[in-house]
C-alpha cells in the first residue's frame, strides 16, 4: 500500500519526522564518533553527559585477576569489564594507598600536594574530580576509605567537592577511634562490624562486612540518583584486597584454609560486589572506570607477576596495577592498550567525557584520542618519592619519557638501573654497565622532584610597608605537619636599620601566629617557633643573606611518633647555623592558616614542601644498629639521596 501526503505541510513534516529518526539512528550506532569529538574544544555535538562510576581497590596486583591474567583469580565481573571495555596493561599508579588516590582525586602527582606519603591534605587550590564535576551538574557521591588527607576536618571529603559521603578516613579508624594512646600499634583495621562515618559525623558501628556493608550502600544511592534528572559521580572505594584478610565467612568457606585461600576468598567476594554495583548502574550511560591503587603486598600470592617488587617498593611491581574503562556502545569493546599511562590521567579523561572543562597545568593526559582511536599517548619522565623523616633521604624511582629505564633508589642508597625494554619484569640491575644513564636519569629526577617541591603561592608587593606578602597552599606553607622549606632573601637592609643600637630587634619575616624571623644587632638572627628559638650569629645587614627555615613536623594522627620526633633547621648561605631534633611542633597554636607569610624591607621567600638538609650536617640516622655503618658511610660518601638545602639556597640572593 502506498501513502500520499494530503498536503504540503504533511510532506515536510513526514520528511522532518524521517531524517529525525535517521538522524537519532545514526547517533546511536555512531556514539563513539561523538566520544572522539569531544577532545576537540570546536565541537560543538549536543549529547547528554554520561554518569561516572570510578571504582577503587586496595592493594589488588596486577596478575590477581583472569581479566589480565588468564590464570588468575576466577573474576567474571572484572573481566566483563574488560571484555566490554578498553584495558591498559601498562597503567602505572604509586606504591602507597594515599599518594594514588591524591593523584586520582587531583590529576596531579601527590607530590605536588606534599603527599610522600602522606600529607595534611589536597590543596584549595587543585579542584578534585568531584569539585569539578559539581561545577558542570552532577551530583557526587564518596563511598569507603577516604585516605586522601584526614588531618583537619577541612581535608575531608564533604570539604572536597562531595555533596555527601559514606565510609572512613583512614583503615585505622574501622576499629575506633584513634587515640594517643592507642594508635600506630593496638588499633588494627578490620572489616567485620566496622566503625564507619555518614557525611563526616562520629564514627558509629555497622553490623556485617565491610565490603557488603558499602556495596549495599551505593547500590541504594545509585537507584536514588538514577531516578533524578541530573547527571551523578559515585567514587566507591573499596578497602578489599588490603590486609587483614578476612573474607566473609560465606566465601572463607568455599577456598582452602591458607594464606592462598584466604585472599582468593577476599577477592572473589570483592568481584561479587563490584557484579552487584555493575546490575544496578544504566551501563548504556554509565562510564565506568576501575583501577588499583598500587601494587599488591606479595605476601599471599605472587599478586604483581611478572614484575618485580611489591607495595611500597621503588620496583616495577609497585606501580604496574589494573585499569580498565567501560563504557558500553561508546567506547571499543575488548581493546587493549600498552601505552604507557598513569593514574593521573583518568581525571582528564572523566572531565571530557563530561563536557567540563579541563584545568590547566595538569600532570595528567585526556585519554580519550588514545581510547577511541589511534592516538599514542604522551608522556614525560615520571618521579615517584617517599621522604624518609629516620634517615632524612629520597626514596625514589624515576621512569625515563621513553619508558625504557627505570631507576630506583631504596632507602636514599645508590640506585638501581633496569632496561624495561630488555626485562619488562625490572628485576635485573644493570647500573654497573650503563653509568652515563644512571647520571642522566639521576640528573632527570633531580629537575622533576624540585618542580613537584615548590609551592606556587601567590605573591603581592606592599609598597607602603616595603613588604612582599604569600597567599594560597596554607596547610603546607604554613608549618603544621611534615615538610616545609621556606627560603628567604633578607637584605641588604637599609642603612638607618643597620645604625640601630644593638638591642633593638625588628622583624623581618614571619607568619602572624605561627613564626617569626627577627634581628638585632647583639643576638643575630632568631627564628622563633612555638616554644624554640633558633639562632644564627652570621647575618650581616649589608647583603643580601640566603636564609632557609626548613623543618619536618611527624603527624599528629594515626601514626606514633618516632624519634627525632620533630626536627627544625636554620641555614644560612647553605651552612646549618641552628637545629633542634625534637621539637615539641603542640607548642604552635597560631590562628588561622589562611593568614599571610610577609617579608619585610623588599625581601622576598619560596616555599617548598619537604624538609631540606645538607651533607655538611651533623648526621645521626634513626635506624636498627646492624644498618647505622651503611646510612653513615653513604652520608659521607654523598651517594645517600638528600632534598640538598642547595637546591633552595641556589634560587636565593642571585
Amino acid at each position: 500500500m502506498s501513502f500520499a501526503p494530503s498536503s504540503n505541510l504533511d510532506g515536510k513534516l513526514l520528511l522532518g519526522s524521517t531524517l529525525l529518526l535517521m538522524l537519532l539512528f545514526s547517533w546511536m550506532a555512531g556514539i563513539k564518533n561523538v566520544v572522539v569529538e569531544w577532545v576537540s574544544p570546536a565541537s560543538e555535538e549536543v549529547f547528554i553527559v554520561p554518569n561516572i562510576l570510578m571504582i577503587v581497590v586496595d592493594d589488588l596486583g596486577y596478575n590477581d585477576t583472569n581479566a589480565i591474567n588468564p590464570d588468575g583469580i576466577v573474576t567474571p565481573h572484572i573481566t566483563e569489564l574488560a571484555q566490554n571495555g578498553v584495558t591498559f596493561r601498562r597503567h602505572y599508579a604509586d606504591s602507597t594507598c594515599t599518594p594514588s588516590r591524591v593523584a586520582l582525586l587531583t590529576g596531579r602527582y601527590p607530590e605536588r600536594s606534599g603527599f610522600r606519603p602522606t600529607g595534611i591534605e589536597i590543596p584549595a587550590e587543585y579542584n578534585t574530580i568531584a569539585e569539578q564535576l559539581q561545577s558542570v551538574g552532577y551530583m557526587t557521591y564518596m563511598t569507603g576509605k577516604w585516605h586522601a588527607g584526614e588531618g583537619r576536618v577541612e581535608a575531608w571529603p564533604q570539604h572536597k567537592g562531595f555533596n555527601e559521603w559514606f565510609g572512613f578516613l583512614n583503615q585505622w579508624e574501622l576499629s575506633g577511634e584513634v587515640t594517643d594512646a592507642n594508635k600506630g600499634g593496638t588499633k588494627r583495621p578490620t572489616y567485620r562490624n566496622p566503625m564507619l562515618r555518614v557525611n563526616g559525623g562520629v564514627l558509629e558501628q555497622h553490623e556485617g562486612h565491610l565490603t557488603d556493608i558499602l556495596t549495599q550502600h551505593t547500590v541504594e544511592k545509585i537507584k536514588h540518583l538514577q531516578a533524578q534528572k541530573q547527571p551523578w559521580f559515585i567514587y566507591h572505594a573499596f578497602l578489599a584486597p588490603h590486609h587483614p584478610i578476612q573474607p566473609d565467612e560465606r566465601y572463607k568457606a568455599r577456598f582452602p584454609n591458607t594464606p592462598a585461600g584466604e585472599y582468593t576468598a577476599l577477592v572473589t567476594q570483592l568481584d561479587d560486589a563490584i557484579g552487584q554495583i555493575l546490575t544496578t548502574v544504566d551501563r548504556k550511560n554509565t562510564l565506568v572506570v576501575f583501577i588499583s591503587d598500587n601494587g599488591g603486598t606479595n605476601k599471599q600470592l605472587d599478586n604483581n607477576y611478572p614484575f618485580f617488587g611489591k607495595k611500597a617498593d621503588m620496583f616495577e611491581g609497585a606501580y604496574r596495577t589494573p585499569l580498565i574503562i567501560n563504557w558500553p556502545g561508546a567506547i571499543p569493546a575488548g581493546k587493549i592498550i600498552d601505552d604507557t599511562v598513569m593514574n593521573v590521567d583518568v581525571y582528564p579523561t572523566l572531565l571530557a567525557s563530561a563536557r567540563s572543562p579541563i584545568p590547566e597545568n595538569l600532570d595528567g593526559n585526556n585519554l580519550w584520542p588514545v581510547i577511541s582511536g589511534d592516538a599514542r599517548s604522551q608522556r614525560t619522565g615520571r618521579s615517584w618519592e617517599v621522604f624518609s623523616s629516620n634517615v632524612e633521604a629520597l626514596r625514589f624511582s624515576f621512569l625515563s619519557a621513553s619508558d625504557q629505564w627505570r631507576l630506583s633508589s631504596t632507602q636514599g642508597l645508590e640506585p638501581s638501573l633496569f632496561n624495561l625494554s630488555a626485562e619488562p619484569a625490572g628485576k635485573t640491575n644493570v647500573a654497573e654497565q650503563h653509568p652515563d644513564k644512571v647520571r642522566e636519569l639521576t640528573r632527570d629526577f633531580w629537575q622533576a622532584f624540585w618542580m613537584k617541591s615548590l609551592l606556587p603561592v601567590a605573591e603581592e608587593e606592599v609598597p607602603a610597608n616595603n613588604q612582599h606578602r604569600y597567599t594560597g597552599f596554607d596547610a603546607m606553607r604554613t608549618p603544621l605537619h611534615y615538610g616545609l622549606a621556606i627560603g628567604l632573601e633578607i637584605g641588604p637592609l637599609p642603612q638607618d636599620i643597620r645604625q640601630l643600637a644593638d638591642d633593638r630587634v625588628i622583624v623581618l619575616a614571619g607568619q602572624e601566629g605561627f613564626w617569626q624571623l627577627r634581628y638585632s644587632g647583639n643576638l643575630g638572627l632568631e627564628w622563633v617557633i612555638g616554644n624554640q628559638i633558633l639562632r644564627d650569629a652570621s647575618f650581616e645587614p649589608s647583603r643580601c643573606n640566603a636564609i632557609v627555615l626548613t623543618n619536618y613536623f611527624q603527624p599528629l594522627a594515626h601514626l606514633p611518633a618516632r624519634a627525632p620526633r620533630s626536627k627544625l633547621k636554620m641555614y644560612s648561605a647553605g651552612l646549618l647555623r641552628d637545629f633542634q631534633r625534637n621539637f615539641d611542633c603542640t607548642t604552635i597554636t597560631g590562628g588561622a592558616i589562611e593568614t599571610p607569610t610577609f617579608v619585610n624591607y623588599s625581601g622576598r621567600a619560596k616555599f617548598s614542601n619537604l624538609l631540606l638538609s645538607a651533607y655538611s650536617d651533623n648526621y645521626a640516622p634513626q635506624v636498627k644498629p646492624e644498618f647505622l655503618e651503611i646510612y653513615t658511610n653513604a652520608f659521607q660518601d654523598q651517594t645517600l639521596t638528600l632534598a640538598d638545602v642547595e637546591l633552595m639556597t641556589s634560587e636565593l640572593c642571585q
